[in-house]
């Protein structure tokens, strides 16, 4: 059975803790907009969303084209930074989805970090089956709730979180 992940993004360029120079406005303006470009392609289809291999923290081929896109926005705009939320279904353990969310996040840190974006300006979380998008049990409601997140911000990383 294939697994796949729908990408729900939360792209919010957010202000730093200090008040931002009009040109690092328009830079975070700029990548926002990129960003929200390269999901709307996700929405539409046109590009696949982050996908893994059943019960692993593997990522398959067709993932490779939507990271890459955002691999080349970050890289592009250094000044962001990345938080990748993982999430799961409610089929399994607790421990174990928390586990999983938590190894395909840092998945997805581990190939963009190929692709040369620097580690330190991606931070990673695994949430499990804990913050559902949909309530269900239905094959369809439960992917739904499969997903990898985006959040792109400015702020300095001791003011996340």
């Amino acid at each position: 059975m294939k697994l796949s992940f729908l990408l729900a993004c939360a792209l919010a360029v957010c202000g730093c803790a200090r008040q931002l120079t009009p040109a690092e406005r328009e830079e975070a303006r700029r990548a926002d907009l990129e960003l929200k470009s390269v999901m709307d392609m996700v929405s539409s289809r046109e590009i696949p969303p982050v996908e893994f291999e059943l019960g692993s923290a593997t990522l398959k081929a067709s993932s490779h084209e939507l990271l890459d896109k955002v691999a080349e926005v970050l890289i592009h705009h250094n000044r962001l930074k990345l938080i990748v939320s993982g999430h799961t279904d409610d089929s399994g353990s607790a421990a174990f989805n928390e586990q999983l969310s938590q190894e395909r996040a840092g998945a997805v840190k581990m190939y963009l970090a190929r692709k040369g974006v620097h580690p330190d300006s991606v931070r990673v979380y695994g949430y499990g089956e804990t913050q559902p998008l949909i309530k269900g049990t239905t094959e369809k409601e439960r992917a739904l709730n499969r997903r990898v997140e985006f959040r792109v911000t400015t702020r300095d990383w001791g003011t996340i979180y």
